[in-house]
Order: C-alpha cells, then sequence, then structure tokens
C-alpha cells in the first residue's frame, strides 16, 4: 500500500545548504483527513537518510478509514523511495508487492507540465497572472521547548480564506455563499539541526529538477486558487503557509497543523490535523547499497 502522507517539504523547513556528511533523521506522524465522506486516520514512522547527492525515505505506517456508515477498517503499509540525483532518476518502491516505479526527473516534470497545462486551459488562467498570495500572521509566542533534548521556540502561524465553494470532494453540496476556512501551523523552530537541513536541501535540488518547486509549483497555486473545491482550498492555504514557513528559517522538531471549515452544519470543523516530531537525528557513514535499487524488485504493471 502506498501510504497517505505528506512529502517531506510539507513537515519540515528548508535551509540553503550544501550536503557534506551522510545523515539519517526519523519523524512519526500522525493526520486525520476528514475531506472524503469518511474519516482517514494515518500513523506513519518515516526514516530519511541521505549520502552524497542520494536521498532514502522510507515509510511504514497503518491506514485506519471509517465511511460515514460507520464501516471501520484498517491496513498496514509500507513505502520506500529512492532518490538518486546523479542519475536523474526516481523509484518508488512497493515493498510489500515486490514492485517498483522508476520515473526520471525530466518525465516527471514534462507529465506535471502537462497536466498543469490542461487545467490552465480548461480553467481559462492566464499564464502571466501573478501567484496567489494570502495574508499570513506570525506569532512568534516566545515560549521556549525542548523536544528530544532539542531546544526549539514555538512559532504560530495563521491565514483565513473565504471562498464560495462547489460540490466535490469535502462539499457533497455546493453553496451559494462564501464558506471560512482557516489553517494554522504551530511550530517549534531550531536553527541547531544542519544535518536535517541539508537533507531537505537536497531535495529542494531534486523539487526544482521534477518541477515540484519553482515556477512549476507557482501555476499549481494559480490552479488551486481558480478552482472551487475544499480540496483545493486545503492544498493552497497549505502551500502557501509553507512558503511563509520556509522564510522563518530553521527546522521544526514539532509540529502540528490544523485546517478547518464548515462540515455538515458546523461552522469551523476540524476538516485535516496532521501532528509530527522529529524523534532521532544521526550523522554517521551509510552503506551505499541502501541507496541502490534491490535486484529482487520487479517492475510494477501499469
Amino acid at each position: 500500500m502506498r501510504l497517505l502522507g505528506v512529502g517531506l517539504g510539507a513537515a519540515l523547513l528548508l535551509a540553503p545548504a550544501t550536503v557534506r556528511a551522510d545523515t539519517t533523521y526519523e519523524m512519526l506522524l500522525r493526520t486525520s483527513d476528514l475531506l472524503g465522506g469518511g474519516t482517514v486516520e494515518l500513523e506513519e514512522r518515516i526514516v530519511v537518510s541521505v549520502k552524497g547527492d542520494r536521498l532514502r525515505q522510507e515509510a511504514t505506517g497503518t491506514r485506519t478509514v471509517e465511511t460515514r456508515r460507520g464501516a471501520r477498517y484498517e491496513k498496514p503499509g509500507q513505502s520506500l523511495t529512492l532518490a538518486q540525483l546523479d542519475r536523474g532518476r526516481r523509484f518508488e518502491i512497493a515493498p510489500d508487492a515486490g514492485t517498483y516505479v522508476e520515473q526520471t526527473f525530466a518525465d516527471g516534470r514534462q507529465r506535471r507540465e502537462t497536466a498543469l497545462a490542461a487545467a490552465e486551459k480548461a480553467l481559462g488562467i492566464d499564464a502571466v497572472e501573478a501567484p496567489p498570495a494570502l495574508p499570513v500572521s506570525v506569532d512568534r509566542t516566545g515560549e521556549r521547548l525542548r523536544v528530544h533534548g532539542r531546544d526549539c521556540e514555538r512559532v504560530v502561524l495563521r491565514s483565513t480564506r473565504e471562498i464560495v465553494v462547489v460540490a466535490g470532494r469535502g462539499a457533497p453540496e455546493a453553496s451559494t455563499t462564501p464558506s471560512r476556512f482557516a489553517m494554522t501551523f504551530d511550530l517549534c523552530l531550531t536553527p541547531a539541526a544542519r544535518a536535517v537541513a541539508e537533507a531537505q536541501a537536497l531535495e529542494a535540488r531534486i523539487g526544482d529538477l521534477t518541477g515540484e518547486r519553482g515556477p512549476t509549483l507557482d501555476r499549481e497555486l494559480r490552479v488551486f486558487a481558480r478552482r472551487r473545491d475544499v480540496f483545493a482550498v486545503f492544498e493552497l492555504m497549505h502551500r502557501l503557509l509553507e512558503r511563509e514557513q520556509q522564510r522563518l528559517g530553521g527546522v521544526a522538531l514539532r509540529w502540528e497543523r490544523v485546517f478547518s471549515g464548515p462540515r455538515r452544519g458546523e461552522l469551523q470543523a476540524t476538516l485535516v490535523r496532521e501532528r509530527g516530531e522529529i524523534t532521532r537525528i544521526e550523522e554517521r557513514s551509510l552503506d551505499a547499497s541502501a541507496f541502490e535499487l534491490p535486484r529482487a524488485l520487479s517492475p510494477a504493471r501499469h
């Protein structure tokens, strides 16, 4: 099973750096998602390792789903991603199935741009439109905390958006009046986690090549801003608050992200809640073979 979860860029801050040493860090994530018809709960442990210009991300966890009718089921899963900057490619591996999908960074970027072009045409978006923006309040609380032996400062980011939503994921019925949505990032930031920042810098370089950052991301934001479904509102607000988070600098050792809005007659229900923390950071020599595609795997059938 491919685990549902946020990308690492959504969990941590990026800092410009050059990777100098092999590093490993581990984080725990707990996510509750009510954007669909039921409730999806995800608990996962993510281990990120970097060796030179290669990145390995392994996630294990359990996905629990409760439908609107009360049926409940859960499924454990594991996923593994290998990104090789030196070879310009990424492997998405399903260890349980023993299969993998290989994609070059260039192919990934092209597919992303093709999908964006189609969305821009359908929504009538002009290529010269400015990227959307949101007013974001930044509260430096002055509160000092300690997370797994490391000091950090609590900072809270908040923003709101009012929009007339249409039927779709998170909104089973269209609305004729604006709905108010809010998002909060409650972070504990530290400048003293160089190993994590360097690993995130490598991920940023990969994101530039795959189109997950830069001008392509600006185009995605314009698409989300033009759409009127709740899922698009969530994506737009989340990504814009991430950018504001990045401007603060440092690394988030612990965080809580909350997205709220109308749901089933309630004006401000919690629609998405994510809690996370970094539990371990190490700098040590890593086995190069862990960053190569295992020989026993087979290509996934499309």
